[in-house]
């Protein structure tokens, strides 16, 4: 690359926040020249720094994690340390994470060693109405695994990952899946390191997931409004079981459907309960009988709470369908939390799932890949 190079796009990278800041109105500017000034100050003592580090790994790692800081803030005085606001996480992430890593590379930065994921635990959320539309946890246990989110203004995944503050998402290279989505992998710069990570599925639930993932950093199939009335959607899976699926709808103003109305979204999960059929709940601090085990179940809201265990789970075309056991277990009167149980006949509750296309067949290949619920 050479100094020559590396100046040159150091002076691009400038001369756009330049002309970004000249272009906005001052009302809408969240950014000063003298911020900028200071910014292409961090990028020349970054570099002098490299040029130092006569290629020892440990010396490059302090050089990325001091940059990765330094422009993680404007440096205000009343800037809250905990959330970041600076460049590095602010409309110039993949400008600055690319000079960083290619001039890293340029002064003798070598890939860490990779980092080897089984997916053994998912949890999914989807707010279509939001920028971060997409936001999938991959583990191989509840905490020891990545977080990658869908930016669909950017059209990009992004690592979620900072040591220094808040959560603020780096932008992933390189993502591979093989042939029968059993392994995905990407390549991300972390602060102070640049490596790959890969994904292993344990089950065909995972395979499923992975696959979404490689389709949707392939296409943005987010990049069209979503209609006022498309859902939320929330996903757990454990060792290829469902263990989750819940949605939120919205009416036809854009306005949350509470789960005691026609309309509501789907809760189904599983839920560990005591000898009295009951769970513990946010309304319902009381001591509990011991938990004695746990069931499949689907909360029914409407027009009262009650639920009912899955025989089956099932989805035709946008609608879920989910058909009960013969027994329904609601509480004693409205001014209880005794949970009392009767049989009944077994009945098929509908849930029409409202959401993008792409959306809609994760969901649709989840149900019909999950492993079956064995109670614990």
């Amino acid at each position: 690359m050479g100094f020559e190079k590396i100046n040159k796009d150091k002076q691009k990278i400038i001369s756009q926040m330049y002309s970004d800041l000249e272009n906005t109105k001052e009302a809408d500017r969240y950014f000063t020249i003298q911020n900028i000034e200071d910014c292409a100050a961090n990028l020349d003592n970054y570099v002098e720094l490299l040029s130092k580090a006569n290629n020892q790994q440990k010396e490059i790692s302090k050089s990325i994690k001091w940059i990765f800081k330094s422009l993680s803030t404007f440096k205000e005085e009343s800037e809250e340390p905990e959330f970041l606001w600076g460049f590095i996480y602010n409309g110039y992430t993949v400008e600055l994470t690319d000079f960083i890593l290619n001039t890293a590379f340029e002064f003798g930065l070598v890939r860490a060693k990779s980092k080897n994921i089984k997916t053994n635990i998912f949890h999914i959320k989807h707010n279509p109405h939001y920028l971060d539309t997409f936001r999938i946890y991959v583990g191989s246990t509840s905490n020891s695994g990545v977080v990658l989110e869908y930016k669909k203004n950017k059209s990009c995944f992004e690592f979620l990952e900072n040591p220094y503050g808040e959560t603020y998402g780096m932008p992933i290279f390189n993502i591979k899946c093989n042939h029968d989505y059993s392994e995905l992998s990407f390549d991300v710069l972390t602060a102070g390191t640049f490596k790959t990570i890969n994904l292993n599925a344990q089950k065909a639930t995972d395979k499923v997931l992975l696959n979404a993932i490689w389709n949707i950093s392939q296409k943005n199939p987010f990049s069209n409004s979503p209609d006022p009335d498309c859902c939320n959607i929330e996903i757990e899976l454990k060792n290829g079981v469902l263990m989750h699926l819940k949605t939120l709808n919205y009416d036809k103003n854009n306005k949350i459907i509470n789960m005691f109305t026609k309309g509501s979204g789907i809760l189904v999960r599983v839920q560990e309960l005591d000898a009295t059929g009951g769970f513990q709940s946010s309304d319902n601090l009381n001591p509990h009988p011991e938990i004695v085990g746990e069931k499949f179940i689907i909360v029914d809201a409407v027009p009262n709470w009650k639920y009912y265990e899955i025989q089956k789970l099932e989805m035709n075309n946008n609608v879920v369908l989910v058909t009960t056991k013969n027994r329904k277990c609601e509480y004693e009167n409205k001014d209880s939390f005794n949970v009392v149980c009767y049989d009944m006949e077994s009945i098929t509750l509908k849930y029409k799932v409202k959401t993008y296309k792409i959306m809609q067949e994760i969901v649709k290949e989840i149900i019909s890949s999950a492993l079956p619920f064995k109670a614990q």
